[in-house]
């Protein structure tokens, strides 16, 4: 499961990827649309270390992303 909310032209989507070791590490994937052109960019940095599991990779993913809209 992953979280993704928009607001304004922003979307920001928390999600898990692999991770060295067997481990999982959160992410984020921002979009933003201006005019007719889409950016978009994933990043790992502000989601914390590498977990265990999933569910405890994406919480800390989570709490980026809402960091990132400002909620």
């Amino acid at each position: 499961m992953t979280f993704k909310e928009t607001k304004g032209n922003k979307t920001v989507e928390a999600m898990v990827i692999p991770a060295p070791g067997g481990m999982f590490k959160g992410a984020i994937r921002v979009t933003t649309q201006r005019n007719d052109q889409t950016f978009g960019y994933t990043t790992g940095r502000g989601c914390g270390r590498p977990m265990r599991t999933e569910p405890a990779a994406l919480e800390l993913a989570e709490l980026e992303a809402r960091r990132l809209l400002g909620m």
